[in-house]
């Protein structure tokens, strides 16, 4: 029994110090952290300490008015949101399955996904599991991964990414086409369309380009795309978002490449121009999840009722 006792008070932190941590990293305050958590500041603080002494590592550098990790506590802070989410998490779905819980489903779609995407998504599942909440959100690709990873999601949908964490797995691809737009009132190329890409380039040159940040995977694709076809474009405008870009280029300031899908919603279609092209964009989305031995059953009934393929 005392070797028991032994173990447990050598064990450097446990899930309650974990979550601890992870609230003062989170907040940058011991101050705020103790307000949240309903302890003493004194409390956390020796909390603290003690994983500091244990671990053998300074995890915060303290100032008057803030505390900042330092590059251990970095470390430590990823393993902890890992940790926590992966509890919460597993919490989650115990209480699902055993305690007669609403099933949760946590979606979340990349910021170059157009609005347009969401009904043949979302549309056939809430029909067929009304039941099943869905907590929809809305970021950057490289974010929507780390919070698969993190436990903070189910499934994200993204642009097709150059790698794939090994710890992540794509159960689903579709195809996404774009086509070229400008107001309906701008002159369109000279000759023949479909337009080869020398005449697009030339035509270009005279009328602005709004381009997608290339911060995003579609926006590095569509600059990479550009070049391989030599068409030269100088943006005057970078956004993240096709829905902006599609009522920028109705507004007559300027020209753009963007999804089919995000066109067919957009209601003033009359006050745009499409330039037909020899050769398309398209992209590819992938339906991510993490990899795991048996998916829950409202991601798979998710993943099975989307409409594009």
């Amino acid at each position: 029994m005392h070797m028991k006792h032994e173990f447990l008070a050598k064990r450097p932190i446990d899930l309650y110090g974990m979550h601890l941590f992870e609230l003062v990293a989170t907040l940058g305050s011991f101050t705020r952290a103790s307000e949240m958590a309903g302890l003493s500041q004194s409390a956390v603080t020796r909390q603290i300490q003690g994983i500091e002494d244990k671990l053998g590592a300074q995890l915060f550098e303290r100032t008057t008015r803030k505390v900042h990790l330092t590059d251990a506590g970095k470390q430590l802070f990823i393993e902890a949101r890992k940790l926590n989410s992966s509890l919460e998490d597993s919490l989650r779905r115990f209480q699902e399955t055993h305690v007669d819980g609403q099933k949760t489903l946590r979606v979340g779609f990349s910021r170059t996904i157009g609005l347009a995407s969401l009904p043949g998504i979302l549309t056939p599942f809430h029909r067929g599991s009304p039941q099943v909440r869905l907590q929809v959100s809305h970021d950057t690709s490289e974010n929507l991964e780390h919070a698969l990873q993190e436990h903070r999601l189910d499934i994200a949908v993204v642009a097709s990414p150059r790698q794939i964490s090994s710890a992540l797995e794509v159960k689903h691809r579709f195809t996404d086409e774009f086509e070229l737009i400008v107001n309906a009132l701008q002159k369109p190329p000279l000759g023949k369309y479909p337009y080869p890409a020398k005449v697009v380039s030339s035509w270009l040159n005279t009328v602005p380009w709004i381009a997608l940040s290339d911060g995003s995977n579609t926006g590095k694709k569509i600059q990479s795309w550009l070049n391989d076809q030599q068409i030269a474009v100088s943006p005057t405008m970078e956004l993240d978002n096709f829905e902006i870009i599609i009522h920028l280029v109705a507004m007559g300031l300027g020209a753009s490449l963007v999804p089919r899908r995000a066109l067919a919603a957009y209601p003033r279609k009359r006050a745009l121009l499409r330039i037909p092209l020899k050769r398309r964009f398209e992209r590819e989305v992938v339906m991510l999840t993490r990899r795991q031995h048996t998916l829950p059953q409202q991601v798979r009934d998710l993943i099975e009722s989307v409409l594009f393929s």
